[in-house]
């Protein structure tokens, strides 16, 4: 897809850069080793977006933003043990290479890979004691996400609806394993 979207055409001039404002729901799930089920929790979302349409095809963007604190509750290990989680993912940082499929009516059709990092506010609980609190962040800027959307242009605004599937990789953080997470958003858009 990056080789289609960099061949150069002759309307393959630069077009624009753009900002923009980005809301959405963040779902995310964690499980802490051994401890028990995973937690599975949904927050709003934020994220400022800076971009440039380098090609008909082809665009770069970057985003900041963060996430309201995520609540949720497992069954712990061994039984009855009730598990309290809370985060809050925050100095979100995302850069995504994105394809772009635009239609003659201002519709176009998007889909990307990036980078993402962030840090990781977290506290959990046992039985409603405190166990664990701190903050935490992956590993460098080595984690992947997929990006998926669509999105409709007027002369200098742009909305767009987004899928992001984030993929944590093998960075488990203290004793946190099997990390997903996955953002929908819808995005306001000027074009300078």
């Amino acid at each position: 897809m990056l080789a289609w979207a960099l061949t150069p055409a002759v309307e393959a001039q630069p077009e624009s850069a753009y900002y923009g404002l980005s809301i959405g729901e963040f779902d995310y799930s964690d499980r802490a080793a051994g401890l028990g089920d995973k937690f599975n929790g949904s927050a709003s979302s934020w994220r400022l977006m800076l971009g440039v349409q380098l090609t008909r095809h082809f665009a770069l963007e970057g985003g900041y933003g963060e996430t309201s604190t995520i609540r949720a509750t497992a069954l712990g290990s061994p039984p009855p043990t009730e598990l309290e989680f809370e985060t809050q993912l925050h100095k979100m940082f995302t850069v995504r290479g994105l394809g772009t499929l635009p239609f003659d009516n201002g519709f176009s059709l998007m889909a990307g890979i990036g980078f993402f990092t962030f840090k990781q506010k977290v506290a959990l609980s046992i039985n409603g004691a405190p166990f664990l609190s701190g903050d935490v962040s992956p590993e460098g800027f080595g984690n992947f996400a997929y990006y998926l959307g669509a999105q409709h242009d007027w002369d200098r605004l742009a909305l767009r609806l987004s899928y992001e599937k984030w993929d944590f990789g093998s960075n488990a953080r203290l004793i946190f394993v099997g990390n997903d997470a996955q953002e929908t958003a819808l995005s306001f858009f000027y074009k300078l």
